[in-house]
């Protein structure tokens, strides 16, 4: 089965990497925005449960070349609909550019229509009422007159871990708190304190702690009649993060209350009345003045506030902000640029620095 793996635009290598680790594959392509594969039912399963970095996973069904709406309901009306569907009634979501098929609604019409004559000839089993089946979701794309159709194996986005957290004011989504918690462990064999300063309900931490585990969740595949009567075993990784202690401060206190997790405490991180045992990881999504209030100007109080994460003296510090504000931010001498990568968080154009002590 030929796959396309979704990842947020910019952490694609971040994602690669953990394909290697957790399920290797002879080989896969690396592209803007995702990943191409192809792969097994097993290997789908256990990506599904070990990968935390995708935003989902979608099955390639065909592709093919289309110029008119007539080619385009041959096409589709010939298709085998329910070999992969497992409701009469699938969401569709459609896009098009440089084709000369561009009225996506009308080509959700023709999609629609192709799905029902299928289904006249060959009905499906009633499985989809007896055991509340939901709607899949299928993907039209179209570019330069290629159609690409593609059916949605994870159901809700994988950022979605179905564990009911409770959400601060502006939650980082998991997706890119596990993708960034990757990104600064790597090469990091010593176990360490992981601290996060202004932790809101704690993402960072929870994707730290859970990054090797398997997910408890179900998804849209297991209804799909391409996994009908298949059963898989639950992954296990027989490897954690180095963490020795995780430590989250939140000014919140009803917040702080409300999550009742030991390693986050009320506290202001900008009062220096504390410290961190050493050696210790510092990872920071501050809070930019837009959906959480901070007080005077946010250049101020964000350089501030890095200026006092820096005397904790972290060995790497990793620090969330505005693209437009990176170049504001300077370390200390005795620090050097680890990297530095650049997406969108919620539609903002950020940047993740990360800072790692020089040692003589």
């Amino acid at each position: 089965m030929r796959i396309f793996i979704v990842i947020n635009p910019g952490l694609e290598d971040l994602a690669s990497e953990e394909i290697k680790e957790k399920c290797p594959l002879a080989e896969f392509e690396t592209v803007k925005g995702g990943i191409l594969a192809e792969v097994d039912h097993q290997w789908i399963f256990n990506a599904h449960k070990l990968l935390k970095i995708p935003t989902r996973i979608l099955l390639r069904i065909t592709e093919f070349k289309v110029r008119d709406f007539p080619k385009l309901l041959n096409k589709l009306s010939a298709l085998k609909w329910n070999e992969f569907l497992s409701h009469p009634e699938p969401e569709f979501e459609i896009s098009a550019s440089k084709s000369r098929l561009l009225h996506t609604g009308r080509i959700e019409e023709i999609a629609r229509l192709a799905v029902s004559l299928h289904l006249e000839k060959q009905p499906l089993s009633l499985d989809w009422q007896k055991k509340n089946y939901s709607p899949q979701t299928f993907y039209i794309r179209l570019n330069d007159d290629l159609l690409t159709l593609s059916v949605d194996l994870s159901g809700e986005a994988l950022y979605k871990r179905g564990l009911g957290i409770i959400k601060g004011e502006a939650p980082l989504r998991e997706t890119i708190a596990s993708a960034l918690i990757f990104d600064i462990f790597q090469g990091i064999k010593q176990e360490i304190t992981l601290f996060d300063p202004m932790c809101g309900s704690g993402t960072f931490l929870y994707e730290a702690q859970d990054f090797y585990l398997a997910g408890k969740r179900t998804f849209s595949f297991s209804e799909n009649p391409l996994f009908k009567g298949k059963h898989y075993p639950v992954p296990k990784l027989d490897k954690k993060l180095p963490i020795k202690e995780m430590i989250g401060h939140e000014i919140n206190e009803a917040l702080v209350a409300k999550l009742n997790f030991p390693f986050i405490k009320t506290h202001d991180s900008l009062l220096a009345d504390y410290q961190i045992n050493s050696p210790s990881i510092i990872i920071c999504n501050p809070p930019y003045g837009e959906r959480i209030k901070i007080q005077g100007k946010r250049g101020h109080f964000l350089k501030d506030t890095l200026e006092h994460l820096f005397t904790l003296k972290p060995s790497r510090l990793g620090w969330l902000v505005p693209t437009d504000m990176e170049e504001i931010f300077k370390a200390p001498a005795s620090y050097r640029l680890l990297g530095k990568r650049r997406f969108r968080n919620g539609g903002l154009a950020v940047s993740f620095m990360t800072w790692e002590k020089i040692t003589e």
